[in-house]
């Protein structure tokens, strides 16, 4: 249980740290600067139809997810779906970088379905590592606080290189790191669905161990 709790701690963390830049990113790429370096016009409307159609596309993932579950499909296919969206949606971008806007737009597709898989199987996991042992609360805040650290580095860092190296660079550097929550979690977390009360006789008996153990002292 502790295990599975690091891996799903790293595995949120680096899937935020890559992701969290993208969007800035491909504002700054779709709508383009002003001759004195600030925003153009354009950018605005760029920016927000990036948030509707990622918001849009979420809320479908959410739907499809859950019916899925409901299916019977396991948890670890689903949320390894929504992470294996991040390389390709960074991929598409580097090489849609100048094919114009609506093709940048279109990659918001993969954000959507990124962030509605891993959103909804989450708590899934959480509820299923937890089972049995009063610490759901804990978890999901332990997990979601790894998750806005990586986001908030993610900013800072990725725009520190778009300054230095460019747009590119910080988007490859997301691409490279993209990598790494989803071999985190393909190879080190199994499958948690239907496991619920073996996780739970497990602590029973780790409870009954402790209590035995006092009264043998």
């Amino acid at each position: 249980s502790d295990r599975n709790t690091f891996v799903l701690c790293l595995t949120g963390f680096f899937f935020h740290f890559a992701n969290a830049n993208v969007l800035l990113v491909l504002g700054e790429l779709m709508g383009g600067d002003n001759d004195d370096g600030s925003p153009s016009r354009s950018a605005i409307p760029l920016i927000a139809g990036a948030i509707v159609t990622a918001q849009a596309t979420m809320s479908i993932a959410t739907i499809a997810g859950d019916r899925l579950t409901e299916k019977g499909f396991g948890r670890k296919p689903l949320f390894l779906f929504g992470l294996i969206t991040l390389p390709l949606r960074c991929a598409l971008i580097i090489y849609w970088k100048d094919a114009g806007d609506a093709f940048l737009l279109s990659t918001q597709v993969f954000d959507g379905l990124g962030g509605g898989f891993f959103g909804l199987i989450h708590p899934y996991l959480v509820a299923d590592i937890t089972f049995g042992t009063g610490r759901f609360n804990l978890v999901m805040g332990l997990t979601a606080s790894c998750f806005g650290l990586g986001a908030t580095l993610s900013n800072y860092i990725g725009q520190t290189v778009v300054e230095k190296l460019g747009h590119v660079a910080s988007l490859s550097g997301s691409l490279v790191l993209s990598f790494i929550p989803v071999i985190l979690f393909a190879c080190f977390m199994p499958e948690t669905m239907g496991k619920r009360g073996n996780i739970a006789n497990k602590a029973t008996e780790e409870k009954g161990k402790s209590y035995t153990s006092m009264e043998m002292a």
